[in-house]
């Protein structure tokens, strides 16, 4: 039976301390250990640590495997103290970085760019007290770490020395020589003399990224903490990755997600997918080597997107929405079921290649002639009908929007009402040919012009071969986790957990169980949807192997979300009472005691107090909070700006993201006794509970 436990989430760069006050670092682990340790927390959750390169979002990786040397404490090293004692722009720029401790929010970019000029000034120094100008003398130590780590090592080094050489262009966009090598090809430049030094320069700042990190995370685990790790299920497209280990991806495709409320158009990650069918050959040996470099440094570990494990919506490479993608894996729809069914072949045609007609453009055009001739350049005419299908050769969107127009003098205005109309009429289908005689629904099918023409019959023809294939796909999709999680699971002693939000998928927690992979639950989102007022679902109900959360890097924190929920109860604020706020929302267990609190319109210390000891009486085994949700005990702490608070605001991409810092040095929270206090009041709740 698994422990409770309670803990505190947070990225890495996030923490302060004395000897790293500018962004956190590996080490910074140890004093935030401390902390932990003194308040009762057993779990330190942080947000992916490895290469991101000059992306500040950590699931953006260049690398599977390579941590990110921002977090390397350059004054641990020897040679940084040679380069501050003898180096006179070393210095000078190194004191100019530390001014930078008083930022609200740090500077990615200046700090990457910052630890890179250091670290090659430091390497520099390495070489040369080496007695040599080209290759550093290797100790056993560094050509060991390069022998354990051979598998991948070789390939990041060099990937990364050309994406210095081409000013950090993506790999795509490299001369043509270096875009598609074979591995024999990459191993033959890391081989190269010549290269050696520069080659040298990643493995060196790898070695010592992780003897810190190992360094900080065993100090973590003699402290009786789990330090848990998150993996990004997917990968930057500009990754060594995908230029080295392409038979690991799909290249064709994207991932993303299919549309929904929120989203009408869905959600393209612009991520290449996975050929899991590629992968299960070598019993997806790629990710088992994840599984074993992150257990060098975690006790547990977060695998990112489970829902993508049993399928992945997958995305044409060309479109620049998820309207068009479907699962993968899926059960095709064949031309041999259709016709058997009772849809001849000019049917499915109608159902699955939008037919359009010639009127609808003109009305935007105006000239009939302009408009036949703008429509040829991507569609034949059927016959002398005033109807178009779209060429064979064009796939996607983008093709449509390659050709061009200017020629025909069109105010630039419709012409951009031109291509997107004809991109809409591109996605107006009914069935999507996924193969040769293969289709997929497409996932809005029933507000399309082809599934509206069809009769009742028809509809419930096709209504039932789509809702038969969904049920055959649903055992597909769990068939393909099992083989991921059976391989995965057994790799390690970790503690499997899983970002299993999002989507519905029928088998998914019997799967998550079969394997003991904890799933999450954020009590916000956790609702009775469909009801009045969406009442919360009960704390006790929830499944024993969840991590339970108030908040997530993604989301707004607890002080935002309860202002913003308190304004839509409905009641005046001074006669919101928990009774109001919990059971009106079905969420039980509190005490009679409590109920003669009453909320005020922001939040405060002891309202944060009453919500966190009253959600951590949930049945799930780990409570596991932002450490900003924990902050919140303390108004010393509070941003004059919520929203400041918040670590990602999903759908931006801004300096803002991902560069949240703690408002306090880590040192100075441990001399918070009554803080610390009120935390492990809240640890003893929980950890308590049957």
């Amino acid at each position: 039976m698994i422990e409770n436990k309670t803990g505190v989430a947070i990225p890495l760069s996030a923490l302060r301390t004395e000897s790293t006050p500018v962004v956190g670092e590996f080490c910074s682990l140890i004093e935030f250990a401390d902390f932990a340790s003194k308040a009762g927390l057993s779990v330190i959750q942080l947000l992916p640590v490895l290469d991101t390169g000059m992306q500040s979002s950590p699931y953006s990786s260049l690398s599977a495997f390579a941590l990110h040397p921002m977090y390397i404490h350059l004054e641990d090293l020897e040679e940084f103290k040679i380069c501050f004692e003898k180096d006179s722009d070393f210095k000078k720029t190194y004191e100019a970085y530390l001014q930078h401790k008083k930022d609200e929010r740090f500077d990615y970019e200046f700090i990457v760019n910052s630890k890179d000029f250091f670290l090659r000034k430091m390497f520099s120094q390495l070489v040369h007290s080496a007695g040599s100008k080209n290759v550093p003398k290797m100790n056993e130590t560094i050509t060991d770490f390069i022998k354990e780590n051979e598998e991948w090592l070789p390939f990041y080094c060099v990937y990364k020395y050309l994406k210095y050489k081409f000013m950090q262009a993506s790999w795509k966009e490299w001369d043509k020589s270096y875009q598609k090598l074979s591995k024999e090809e990459i191993l033959a430049m890391w081989k190269d003399e010549s290269l050696k030094k520069d080659m040298y320069f990643y493995a060196w700042e790898q070695l010592v990224a992780f003897r810190q990190f190992a360094k900080a995370a065993e100090y973590v685990r003699k402290a009786g903490i789990v330090l848990k790790g998150d993996l990004p299920i997917l990968l930057n497209e500009d990754s060594c990755d995908v230029w080295a280990c392409p038979e690991v991806f799909n290249q064709k495709c994207k991932a993303g997600s299919p549309p929904d409320g929120e989203n009408p158009t869905g959600q393209n990650w612009g991520f290449p997918c996975y050929d899991f069918p590629s992968q299960e050959k070598d019993n997806f040996a790629w990710w088992r080597l994840r599984i074993r470099l992150a257990s060098k440094f975690f006790d547990a570990y977060r695998l990112d997107h489970i829902p993508g494990f049993f399928r992945l919506w997958t995305i044409p490479d060309g479109e620049s929405t998820a309207e068009m993608g479907h699962t993968e894996p899926f059960e095709p729809i064949t031309e041999a079921q259709l016709i058997k069914a009772g849809f001849s072949k000019e049917r499915i045609r109608w159902l699955s290649q939008p037919h359009i007609p010639t009127e609808d453009f003109i009305r935007l055009i105006g000239n009939p002639e302009t408009t036949r001739e703008i429509l040829s350049m991507v569609c034949d005419r059927i016959g002398w009908e005033e109807l178009w299908l779209f060429k064979a050769n064009v796939k996607t969107e983008a093709d449509i929007r390659k050709i061009n127009i200017d020629k025909y003098g069109i105010d630039q205005s419709i012409q951009v009402e031109i291509f997107n109309r004809l991109c809409a009429w591109w996605k107006n289908r009914t069935l999507i040919e996924v193969g040769k005689n293969k289709f997929a629904p497409l996932w809005k099918y029933y507000e399309t012009r082809a599934w509206n023409t069809l009769s009742q019959g028809e509809k419930d023809i096709l209504g039932g071969i789509f809702y038969e294939v969904s049920q055959k796909q649903e055992k597909l999709w769990q068939k393909q986790a099992e083989k991921i999680f059976s391989a995965l699971i057994s790799e390690s002693k970790m503690t499997p957990c899983g970002e299993d939000l999002g989507v519905y998928i029928p088998c998914m927690e019997t799967v998550l169980d079969k394997y003991g992979i904890l799933g999450l639950k954020v009590i916000r989102w956790c609702r009775k949807w469909e009801k009045t007022n969406q009442p919360f679902v009960s704390l006790k109900s929830y499944r024993k192997l969840s991590i339970v959360t108030t908040s997530v890097h993604d989301s707004s924190t607890l002080r935002e979300w309860y202002g913003e929920e308190i304004k839509h109860i409905g009641i005046p604020a001074e006669k919101i009472s928990p009774e109001h706020f919990f059971e009106k929302y079905d969420i039980d267990s509190f005490g009679a005691e409590a109920y003669n609190f009453h909320f005020t319109d922001e939040l405060i210390p002891e309202t944060a107090q009453l919500l966190l000891e009253t959600l951590a009486k949930t049945s799930g085994a780990w409570f596991v909070n932002p450490l900003q949700d924990w902050l919140y005990l303390d108004s010393k702490y509070y941003a004059p700006d919520v929203k400041t608070e918040r670590i990602n605001v999903p759908g931006s991409v801004t300096a803002f993201n991902w560069t949240w810092r703690m408002p306090v040095m880590v040192e100075k929270l441990s001399e918070n006794k009554k803080l610390i206090e009120k935390i492990a009041q809240v640890v003893k709740i929980h950890d308590s509970q049957e």
